[in-house]
C-alpha cells in the first residue's frame, strides 16, 4: 500500500513539472505578445508626431495660416526614431523568443505545445516589416 502511494506521488510531481514547463513557455508567449504591443505603440505614437507635428514649433493657430505651414523637421526626425524605435523592439523580442522557443522543444521534446515558436516569431517579424515599411513612407513621402 505504502509503495502504491509513492509511486502516486511521483507521477503527481511529473505532471506538476510538466505543467510547470508548459506554464513557462506560455509565460514567454505572453511576454513577446506585451513587447509586441508597446512596439505598435512606439510605431503609432511615432506616425502621430510625424503626421500631426506634435513637435512643432509654431505661431498660435489663430496667427498662422494652416495651409502654409511647412512639415517640421523637428517632428518628422521624432517620428521616425519613435518607428525605429518600434522596430528595433520588435526584432529584439522576436529573435529572444525565438531563441528560447527552440532551446525549450530541444529540452522538452515530450511536451506538445499548441504551436511552435515559429507562429509567434513570424508575427513579430510581420509586425516588424510593417514597421519598416512605415519607415519608408515616412522619410519617403512627405508632404
Amino acid at each position: 500500500m505504502a509503495e502504491d502511494s509513492h509511486g502516486l506521488q511521483v507521477q503527481v510531481a511529473r505532471e506538476l513539472v510538466e505543467l510547470s514547463l508548459q506554464r513557462s513557455y506560455m509565460n514567454t508567449e505572453r511576454t513577446l505578445a506585451v513587447w509586441t504591443r508597446t512596439a505598435l505603440s512606439l510605431m503609432i505614437f511615432g506616425i502621430a508626431v510625424d503626421r500631426f507635428g506634435l513637435l512643432m514649433r509654431h505661431p498660435p493657430w489663430h496667427v498662422a495660416n494652416l495651409g502654409e505651414l511647412l512639415p517640421d523637421p523637428l517632428s518628422t526626425i521624432g517620428g521616425v526614431v519613435l518607428v525605429a524605435m518600434g522596430v528595433v523592439v520588435l526584432l529584439a523580442a522576436g529573435f529572444r523568443f525565438l531563441a528560447y522557443g527552440r532551446r525549450w522543444y530541444r529540452v522538452n521534446p515530450r511536451q506538445v505545445a499548441y504551436h511552435t515558436p515559429w507562429l509567434a516569431f513570424s508575427f513579430a517579424m510581420l509586425m516588424a516589416a510593417f514597421g519598416i515599411a512605415l519607415l519608408v513612407v515616412l522619410c519617403l513621402f512627405k508632404q
